[in-house]
């Protein structure tokens, strides 16, 4: 695995300019360019906030909704870019994959950092909403690489997975799409989610929650998620980029038959 790595690293140039023509094919024809990584989370947060200020009390002690929201759904739509992204990135790119030769590992490499781009951008609006409701990160905000590593770890595996079995069977890419707004609602999006009786155990093989609990730990003051649930998030995410990778170098020998 360690030669794979070093391997990737020398294409890293190749990764960073498949990542940015991602990028600009994305929003090449948009009116509003890169600001649609920001209108997406805000719309939806604008919609859940009003739905949820007339149908329930939601507490997220503390936090002003809103925010507490929009953090959720920034971490979220960097998760959900990466593995449907990474879906598609065999399929899309097929006459590279059959016809030039370079570690077939950097597509979905360009797919986590295209997502990194958006999520950048949509990160900025996060700043401003902080400022907004004058909320300001303690020494926790430390903790951002260490949250951000551990989640790209998770969604890298998956992407991995993903990239690989959809070139196996094409409904993946269709299943991810239900499959990954699913998982949003039964994860600490849009809502906290109790942390102990049966949901602790939920969120020992929910690693996303954990990891969102340590985000909004991490930026808003909110209270530190379990150590033994950010603990089994860590084992899993670690754990899905391994046998994701597995899989990965695995089922490479048959990606030109398959592109």
């Amino acid at each position: 695995m360690l030669a794979d790595i070093k391997e990737t690293w020398r294409y890293r140039e190749l990764i960073v300019a498949l990542a940015m023509r991602e990028v600009r094919v994305r929003y090449k024809h948009a009116l509003l360019g890169i600001g649609w990584a920001v209108i997406m989370p805000l719309a939806l947060m604008l919609v859940f906030t009003e739905i949820f200020s007339r149908v329930a009390d939601i507490s997220t002690g503390g936090i002003a909704y809103p925010l507490f929201a929009y953090t959720g759904l920034l971490v979220w739509q960097l998760h959900a870019n990466i593995i449907q992204g990474a879906s598609r990135c065999l399929s899309d790119n097929s006459n590279l994959v059959t016809k030039v030769y370079f570690p077939r590992q950097v597509l979905p490499a360009s797919v986590v950092l295209s997502a990194l781009v958006d999520f950048g951008v949509a990160a900025l609006l996060l700043a401003g909403l902080m400022a907004l409701h004058r909320v300001t990160p303690g020494w926790p905000m430390a903790l951002v690489p260490l949250v951000l590593a551990l989640q790209l770890c998770l969604a890298s595996g998956l992407a991995l997975f993903v990239s690989a079995a959809n070139l196996f069977y094409r409904d993946v890419q269709f299943i991810l799409q239900v499959g990954v707004q699913l998982w949003m609602f039964a994860s600490s999006v849009l809502y906290p989610l109790p942390s102990q009786g049966v949901f602790a155990w939920v969120n020992l093989l929910n690693p996303m929650t954990p990891l969102l609990d340590a985000w909004r730990y991490a930026l808003l003051g909110a209270p530190a998620p379990r150590p033994e649930s950010l603990a089994a998030a860590a084992g899993l995410s670690l754990l899905t980029l391994v046998s994701g990778w597995a899989w990965f170098r695995r089922a490479e020998a048959r990606f030109g038959e398959l592109a």
